[in-house]
């Protein structure tokens, strides 16, 4: 009786134009923030109606309601819309009357049953226990947030005129626009966001982040909040609270690589994990999650690795497939700068637009200048204390640098004149010096102090930060350099951390950047320090350096004792060993062994052992186990068996799955299979629906495949859509296409935008237009620019246009720049060229600047020379053990506790009695071999 009542009197009123249920809108219901349980979902089934029937007005519900005596109940305008917002527990008939009439509005086939679940809901909820705890919203107000503690670097002073405010007035940008519109969506249709600010180091990430949250508390005043946890660690803090974030806050991730990549990327992928499903979960919406990052750590955290089992980021690799990226370019546009003359606009600013080079003003602002002429005017202690953390953080380690680190590292950074002339306070001056702030910018080295309540850090230590800038700065400057030995010392002494709290996995990959420089023996102190700390994968890297070695029966017990203890890599190395050697029934018990212990891949590297033996059977099943388990990649090598054995469709429905998970290449792989079947208007349907869903690679793939017909007008229509995403590639594809027709000023312009995004694939084809053009000074501009930042390679390429035009000199000089840049094919192309002029020691001398720049290939290289000049004992000095800090040849390994898995026990590690090296030493030993076999 009350479905036919209100299924008659609805479609009365729908046709009565003069009073529309939606027609004039009011503003939206929205929902009050709840606890997870009963009363949630019982606010949920009935705003999901609200929202299905498209939000309609609350005074023409009312209206309907009050004209309908079949109803159970009749609430008026203010109490269906605390029902709809799950503003208290309304009565049963007046909740399932809202329900009831809402359902009709949307559309549902069965009003009736609907009913029925709500008032079932309704029960449940009036009937539930009183939950222990009530909703406790995470964070503070935001306009109780400090810019600065939030990580907004405070702007420079100008000479003639002091500020009172910390920060100058915003302009904004052209990705500010865009970055409103996402907030404008988010707020419209509840969903969450997350939103990742790339760029390099003071480009304005955080400060737009801040200006982002501020729109959003003026859309909704005094709602939003803003969570951004850092205590006691910024991982642990958003692994501990972040199940209990939920609607209207800001989740502040500033620098998210700390969150994302920490020493532990397990904890690192639960923290993805959890965010993932923070953002999914319509209940707790809506949620803007807010993150920064620097371009490197986004290029490493959305690559998929090459190697197997070295996907340690696949959670956070499909977290960030759901973020928005936005790009900050490092230099304001023509005419952003425009805008930044005449009265209104900060006297930061202006100032700021005059003296900064290229339009890198926020660089400026922050205080760059200051920065780099404090560190290239620092007195020699000052420096060395900077040179250790620049050191220390692009070796790997965390962003709190200990006080006792800097200590015991920095005499090694001295000169013997320099040390013996500092005084006892040496440490207090020099950390004196590093501390002052630059023009109102944060200082080079700035002291971490712990807030209230915060456990002390290192062992109750001091720890320091080094500043972004700076940190960038000799990322580059010193990429060649290769530290003291006092660094490495310094990483594996006990006193660094008092309270024994040092990471075992920061140690383990210290060790790993020693080991690719080939100091095995530093390698090999940190690695045994992890291992002394508990890392059993600390073994497996230990007998990494003996396989290399030569030693492999010694390699293969330190496997078994890391196996034995715990480690997933050990048991990945041996079975990589068995299936070398053919023994490939053990390797798939290894490989299965690794599973079982939470490695993944180890599933589809077995899966390949028996696919490549035929058994497509065993495949699929391993296979079907990774895409249980949520494997990267795991969707795609099932859709390969299935297309092996012949079943098309289920193919195509694995392949979909993985398409709608992100997963790379599926949905490539549906459109190459559609376009094989020269099927092209399948194969655009497949775009146009992943399009409508929001996913920017199907833009990509929709404009491939349109240019691939020879329809460019679409081609560029499509690629500027995937541009729109902040797809670097779409813009370097549009710039080709505008070369491609004479366009030179516009495929110039485009270049510079995916330069300007972070892509260093535009470099050399934009050189490339400058040298089709005739404009040399123009090609030689933009590749010492691109070195600059960070794309060496293009030196190397113009050395080779030095070189085709006869100027051999010009060319040395550029490779030698591109090596002082971290070149390291210009350092084996140096290398060559002095082994043809007959110079061995210069090549060798090159091949040292490659190793220490961490291209272990220069090692085997460099072995080769010392082979074909004959001196084969250097060479297998050289495989065998290494070098020492100073990049002399190292004469035996000390692997401490576990010298007896050496022949000989000393750490020498020969064989025969006519070892030359060894009859040098007191104790020769008569089990050693010659150096030169």
């Amino acid at each position: 009786m009350l479905a036919g009542s209100v299924r008659a009197s609805w479609s009365a009123m729908s046709a009565d134009e003069s009073r529309p249920l939606s027609g004039r809108r009011a503003r939206p219901v929205e929902k009050k923030p709840l606890p997870a349980g009963l009363a949630r979902d019982l606010r949920d089934a009935v705003y999901r109606l609200y929202a299905e029937a498209d939000r309609p007005q609350l005074a023409e519900l009312a209206r309907k309601i009050a004209e309908d005596n079949d109803l159970p109940g009749s609430p008026g305008k203010d109490l269906i819309g605390k029902i709809i917002s799950g503003d208290g527990l309304a009565g049963q008939q007046d909740t399932v009357t809202v329900a009831t009439v809402l359902a009709w509005a949307a559309g549902c086939r069965d009003v009736a049953h609907v009913a029925e679940q709500v008032r079932q809901l309704w029960i449940a909820a009036a009937t539930a226990e009183p939950s222990a705890t009530t909703y406790d919203r995470l964070g503070w107000p935001i306009g109780e947030c400090d810019p600065l503690v939030l990580g907004v670097h405070p702007a420079i002073q100008v000479p003639w005129e002091v500020t009172a405010d910390v920060l100058p007035r915003y302009m904004p940008r052209a990705h500010d626009g865009r970055l409103r519109e996402l907030v404008d969506g988010m707020l419209a249709d509840g969903r969450s966001r997350l939103v990742t600010l790339v760029g390099g180091s003071s480009t304005g990430k955080t400060r737009t982040g801040w200006e982002l949250a501020q729109y959003l508390k003026n859309q909704r005043p005094g709602r939003w909040r803003l969570w951004h946890p850092f205590d006691p660690t910024r991982p642990q803090a958003a692994l501990a609270n972040l199940a209990n974030a939920g609607p209207e806050t800001i989740v502040w991730l500033n620098e998210a690589q700390d969150y994302l990549m920490p020493p532990d990327t397990a904890l690192g992928e639960r923290i993805a994990a959890g965010l993932r499903t923070l953002l999914t979960e319509p209940s707790r919406g809506p949620v803007l999650v807010l993150s920064t990052m620097w371009t490197d750590y986004w290029n490493t955290l959305t690559s998929r690795p090459s190697e197997p089992g070295a996907d340690v980021y696949g959670q956070v690799r499909e977290l960030l497939a759901l973020s928005v990226k936005v790009d900050l370019g490092d230099t304001f546009t023509p005419a952003e700068l425009a805008g930044l003359v005449g009265p209104g606009v900060d006297v930061r600013l202006r100032y700021a637009a005059k003296q900064a080079e290229s339009g890198r003003i926020t660089q400026y602002l922050a205080g760059a200048p200051a920065l780099e002429d404090r560190y290239r005017t620092a007195p020699p202690a000052a420096r060395a204390i900077l040179q250790v953390a620049i050191d220390a953080r692009r070796l790997g380690y965390p962003v709190a640098l200990p006080h006792a680190l800097l200590e015991q590292a920095a005499p090694g950074y001295l000169t013997d004149h320099d040390w013996d002339a500092c005084g006892d306070d040496w440490l207090e001056q020099a950390l004196a010096y590093t501390a002052q702030p630059c023009k109102g910018a944060r200082s080079p080295l700035t002291r971490i102090r712990p807030r209230h309540g915060e456990p002390p850090s290192a062992g109750g230590q001091p720890c320091y930060r080094l500043a972004d800038y700076l940190e960038q700065l000799g990322r580059t400057e010193r990429a060649s350099v290769y530290p003291p030995d006092s660094l490495w010392q310094a990483f594996s002494t006990t006193d660094i951390d008092p309270a024994a709290t040092v990471d075992p996995v920061v140690l383990r990959r210290l060790g790993n950047q020693a080991g690719s420089r080939l100091r095995l023996q530093e390698a090999i102190r940190l690695y045994l320090k992890a291992a002394d700390l508990g890392d059993a994968d600390a073994l497996t890297s230990i007998a990494g350096v003996l396989e290399g070695a030569g030693e492999t029966v010694g390699a293969e017990r330190l496997y078994q004792l890391a196996l034995d203890g715990g480690s997933v890599s050990a048991a990945v190395a041996l079975a990589q060993r068995c299936e070398r050697a053919g023994n490939l029934d053990d390797a798939m018990v290894l490989y299965q062994r690794a599973a079982t212990r939470g490695d993944g891949a180890s599933l589809l590297r077995a899966a390949d052992l028996c696919r490549n033996a035929g058994d497509l059977t065993g495949a699929e099943a391993l296979c079907r186990q990774a895409v249980d388990r949520r494997v990267s990649g795991g969707l795609l090598a099932l859709a390969g068996i299935r297309d092996r054995l012949g079943d098309d469709a289920a193919c195509e429905a694995l392949l979909e799955q993985g398409a709608d998970a992100g997963e790379t290449f599926a949905l490539q792989f549906l459109v190459h299979r559609r376009v094989m079947r020269e099927d092209l208007a399948g194969a655009e349907s497949l775009c146009r629906t992943y399009t409508a869903r929001g996913s920017s690679e199907a833009w990509m793939v929709w404009a491939g495949l349109r240019e691939r017909c020879d329809d460019f007008m679409g081609a560029e229509a499509y690629y500027r859509q995937a541009a729109i995403y902040g797809m670097p590639d779409a813009v370097i594809a549009l710039a080709r296409m505008h070369a491609e027709i004479g366009d030179v000023d516009g495929a110039t312009n485009l270049y510079r935008q995916a330069v300007d995004l972070g892509s260093g694939k535009a470099w050399r084809p934009l050189a490339r237009l400058m040298l089709d053009a005739g404009d040399m000074a123009g090609v030689e501009e933009v590749c010492r620019e691109a070195a600059h930042r960070g794309q060496p390679h293009l030196l190397f390429w113009l050395a080779g246009l030095r070189e085709g035009s006869g100027d051999d000199v010009g060319a040395d000089e550029l490779r030698l720049l591109a090596a002082d840049h971290g070149d390291m094919d210009a350092l084996h192309e140096l290398a060559e060229v002095r082994v043809e002029a007959g110079d061995p020691a210069g090549a060798m001398a090159m091949y040292l600047r490659a190793v220490d720049l961490g291209d272990r290939g220069a090692g085997f290289a460099w072995a080769r020379l010392l082979t074909a000049i004959g001196d084969g004992r250097s060479a297998q000095q050289l495989t065998r053990f290494g070098l020492t800090g100073d990049g002399r040849f190292a004469t035996g390994l000390d692997l401490g506790p576990f010298n007896d898995l050496l022949p000989n026990g000393t750490g020498c590690g020969l064989r025969r009695t006519d070892c030359r090296l060894c009859s040098e030493m007191s104790d020769r030993d008569p089990g050693c071999r010659p150096l030169d076999q």
